[in-house]
């Protein structure tokens, strides 16, 4: 058989009965098309000499940006496979970007993403206000748990967890297991959204009598071994003697960290001291089955994605600012039955 001189797409695609769309995902290894039409579609290729032109195909790849920081490793991890997951589905690439505090900011990362000829950009616990001078009109923008107030953030897209109703969750838990002299292990580096956990989880043990003050509160450094600063953490407050019969940590890793730490001393969980964490995606949570307040990862990617395509297509984005409900992922930190 002489081989066909100038063979097109369209022409592979009605050899194949197939989308030229089809031949396209084919060519560049799209995962989502079966084996057999990838196969039909190699076969044509190779019988009439068609070689597919690289270099055009990249130029029309769709690019997304999301910028993410070097903390808490497992929801950042989480919310990206989602988003990535997600925009797989509308032909969009995702490039991620990492902040890393004291190397490059949020500005130099989004300058960055800039210069990648991206489509649109997610921003994950960024801050709106500090680059609201430098974004880029032509380029859409969402945010996952900003960093500024609600009534700062007005006219960009924002989509959340419910951090009070989290704090309000994670009390009534401790309440519901009689706990009456809690700690909170926070962060010295406070944010909006810790703020609002703490105030839910002040308020809700008001609501049932007891009232909490900073005694409560006990900070540690942000660090990447959240785990090793809250094992030692707990095991000086037990040493001191300081009477706590329940820990709410600001994430798994460090609810691990406090499981490891009462334990070394003696102390049985959750018989003698209960534990609750936050996020219920990490594998420190699975490790010792803890129990957390579980935010929906893939709730927030979908939403932070659907507002960005509305954006990208010039289209009005149906809510702007968008909560995501929290529940109790159940685990052995508390005792069996009454952890809701």
């Amino acid at each position: 058989m002489s081989k066909r001189k100038n063979v097109s797409v369209k022409f592979i695609s009605e050899k194949c009965g197939v989308s030229t769309a089809t031949i396209s995902r084919v060519l560049n290894n799209d995962p989502k098309v079966s084996e057999s039409t990838r196969q039909k579609v190699l076969e044509a290729c190779n019988t009439y000499n068609y070689r597919f032109p690289e270099k055009t195909a990249d130029t029309k790849r769709k690019k997304i940006g999301v910028i993410t920081s070097i903390s808490n490793q497992d929801y950042f991890a989480s919310l990206l496979s989602e988003i990535t997951n997600y925009l797989a589905d509308y032909e969009y690439t995702v490039l991620n970007c990492s902040m890393v505090q004291g190397r490059f900011n949020l500005k130099d990362t989004l300058l960055a993403l800039y210069d990648s000829n991206v489509s649109g950009i997610i921003i994950i616990s960024g801050d709106y206000l500090s680059i609201k001078d430098i974004l880029k009109p032509s380029i859409p923008h969402v945010w996952i748990d900003c960093n500024d107030a609600p009534s700062a953030t007005n006219d960009i897209c924002t989509v959340q967890s419910d951090q009070y109703v989290s704090g309000c969750l994670a009390a009534r838990a401790l309440l519901n297991q009689n706990c009456r002299k809690p700690i909170m292990i926070m962060s010295t580096r406070k944010s909006i959204r810790s703020e609002e956990r703490q105030r839910g989880f002040f308020d809700e043990f008001k609501r049932g009598g007891i009232e909490l003050t900073s005694q409560n509160i006990v900070e540690v450094e942000p660090s990447k071994d959240g785990f090793s600063d809250s094992r030692e953490a707990i095991r000086y407050l037990i040493a001191k003697g300081v009477e706590f019969d329940s820990v709410f940590a600001i994430s798994d890793w460090r609810a691990l960290g406090a499981y490891t730490g009462a334990i070394s001393m003696g102390k049985r969980v959750p018989e003698d001291i209960c534990i609750i964490g936050f996020d219920g995606i990490s594998l420190a949570c699975k490790s010792v089955n803890i129990t957390s307040v579980q935010q929906n990862t893939r709730r927030l990617a979908q939403c932070s994605c659907d507002q960005l395509l509305h954006l990208i297509k010039g289209e009005p984005v149906p809510n702007k600012h968008i909560v995501i409900p929290t529940d109790i992922l159940p685990g052995q930190t508390l005792l069996e039955g009454n952890q809701l």
